[in-house]
């Protein structure tokens, strides 16, 4: 019979990854007001700020694959939130911006998380929530020079 062993020291990183998943999964159970999953709230979020774009653009902002992307798009399309229209620089490309109905599901889906967010550190010290802003926008950034440094 195996003996347990004791559970080994979690990292930074592992305690980061954890209560970044937490964070994640009780955003999803606790916010009904949206049909939208984050992923799509996260794609719509990128087409309102910089649209119009080509596809392939937007692959790059969200740093997935361009399948991917066209997968997610094509279904944000057939719930009438994303449209086309020709490229202009492209004859063969298209880019992508919101409907009023996007605009619209993409404000009430960042509301409802926002007033969240905003009810959970209602308690906070205005320093504290600003200190959890800049560390998470650190963050952020350093993983995107991270991951930049680790795909050349």
């Amino acid at each position: 019979m195996p003996t347990p062993s004791a559970p080994l020291a979690a990292t930074t990183g592992q305690q980061l990854l954890l209560a970044l998943m937490t964070i994640g999964r009780r955003l999803r159970s606790r916010v009904g007001a949206s049909d939208l999953d984050p992923s799509s709230v996260f794609v719509l979020h990128h087409v309102a700020e910089k649209a119009p774009l080509r596809l392939s653009e937007l692959a790059r902002c969200i740093r997935l694959d361009s399948s991917t992307v066209s997968r997610q798009v094509k279904n944000l399309e057939d719930l009438g939130y994303l449209e086309r229209s020709g490229d202009p620089d492209d004859r063969r490309a298209s880019r992508l911006r919101l409907t009023d109905q996007g605009r619209a599901v993409l404000e009430e889906a960042m509301r409802a998380r926002a007033a969240l967010v905003d009810r959970a550190t209602a308690g906070w010290s205005v320093q504290d929530r600003d200190q959890l802003t800049k560390l998470m926008t650190r963050l952020t950034e350093s993983l995107d020079r991270v991951a930049g440094t680790e795909t050349r």
